[in-house]
């Protein structure tokens, strides 16, 4: 390690953070996480019948999502090491309040839910600019899958 005695010439980081692999790890159990729990909320969604017209749109969504869990979670690093991240990364708290987002009346659905992709989207904006184009490739892919995936989403009224 070097030791910057100058700060008048020490150069500061540029630009967002890159993501570290302890960083992927927790990153990638929070977005496996998030996707897990909107494909059962909308899957439940799509077959409880107090919503007929949106029942498709729930489906649909629903097993997107539960694939792009899957796809999140081949990129955690199977390690030890990492495991107490993944580990630290589950948070109930946090989904509770995504899901609290989506406890509206039957109606109110489409829009509830477009609301929560956009903010995932956001989401998945930043995070490419925080990985590697060579050593995050598999997951710069990932993220633009999901991007793909998620283009024909219902959009807030």
């Amino acid at each position: 390690m070097i030791a910057v005695t100058d700060l008048s010439s020490a150069s500061l980081p540029v630009g967002p953070v890159p993501l570290t692999t302890e960083g992927g790890a927790y990153e990638f159990t929070q977005l496996a996480e998030l996707c897990e729990v909107l494909a059962r909320r909308l899957g439940d969604w799509s077959t409880d019948g107090t919503d007929p017209s949106s029942a498709g749109t729930m489906s649909s969504l629903s097993a997107r999502l539960a694939e792009h869990a899957e796809w999140w979670r081949d990129r955690i690093p199977e390690s030890e090491l990492l495991r107490g991240k993944c580990e630290e990364a589950s948070d109930p708290t946090r989904l509770d309040a995504v899901l609290a987002r989506l406890d509206v009346a039957p109606p109110s659905r489409v829009a509830a839910v477009a609301l929560v992709l956009n903010g995932l989207i956001a989401h998945l904006v930043g995070l490419t600019g925080r990985l590697s184009p060579v050593g995050d490739a598999p997951a710069r892919r990932v993220v633009r899958l999901v991007l793909a995936d998620l283009e024909d989403r219902p959009h807030p009224r």
